[in-house]
């Protein structure tokens, strides 16, 4: 079994959109997948997975981290996904999915530090850069703590040996045009992740069907009978299963899997 663990400090980068749709497709090419829902108080991808349950669509599996009893610390929150992942484990699960929230709380720095592969969320906006690298200008030079938890998972990895442990930048909800500012960020953050020692992928495109799809629980990647195919559904379908199949390879499991019939 693989985790892979999908984070920004920044919110808005498509954290759970990019959940939601990477659990679909790999459920709808035979990998069992769990996702570990960390944002608790509106638990989205819960609610996801029921419209999609009453849809009869074939999802993966949500579960909540819930950790009562006082003000847990970050060795609480790693034995409790220890746990976590030794049940899906035992449950056959392929890949389990931590979705984290956009904050330095000791729940996601765990998260973090449990992953094989860990997917760093961006969009092209260039205040998405801060967490990693200084900005322009007075006043710019944040203190990176994005940066900071990413040499502490690295540190940690090779602390435990652990030789697979890999670390992806994606730029996620991506404009369809381009645009200066878009190839500024993307040149910027090349360089980073050439620096950092980071695959640098493109994520998801900003499309109305992955905005709906929450509510509705239908992706891009379901066949609704008599349902119009329009070519931007194609263009996400494929997308989706591109994302998915690199992610697959990344992690060892990609000949396990086969692609989609015509994706």
């Amino acid at each position: 079994m693989k985790t892979v663990t999908i984070g920004s400090f920044k919110g808005g980068t498509g954290k759970t959109t990019l959940s939601a749709v990477l659990g679909t497709t790999f459920a709808l090419r035979g990998v069992k997948t769990r996702i570990i829902e960390l944002e608790t108080a509106t638990r989205p991808l819960s609610r996801f997975e029921v419209c999609r349950s009453f849809a009869d669509l074939d999802t993966a599996e949500v579960d909540d981290a819930m950790l009562s009893g006082g003000a847990p610390d970050l060795k609480d929150w790693q034995n409790f996904f220890h746990q976590k992942t030794k049940v899906a484990e035992k449950d056959g699960i392929d890949v389990l999915i931590f979705d984290t929230g956009s904050v330095w709380k000791p729940e996601v720095i765990a998260a973090h530090l449990a992953a094989d592969l860990v997917m760093t969320t961006v969009t092209e906006s260039p205040i998405d850069l801060y967490q990693f690298m200084p900005g322009e200008g007075p006043n710019m030079q944040s203190v990176h703590p994005y940066a900071e938890l990413i040499s502490l998972v690295r540190r940690n990895a090779e602390k435990l040996h652990k030789q697979e442990f890999d670390w992806m930048l994606c730029i996620n909800r991506r404009s369809h045009l381009r645009t200066r500012i878009g190839d500024s960020v993307h040149q910027r953050l090349s360089s980073f992740s050439r620096t950092a020692n980071v695959t640098l992928i493109d994520g998801l495109v900003d499309r109305v069907t992955y905005r709906n799809m929450m509510e509705t629980g239908v992706t891009p990647l379901d066949r609704i009978s008599g349902e119009p195919v329009q070519k931007s559904l194609l263009a996400a379908r494929t997308e989706a299963n591109r994302l998915a199949g690199k992610i697959l390879e990344k992690i060892g499991l990609r000949t396990r899997y086969s692609e989609l019939a015509n994706a």
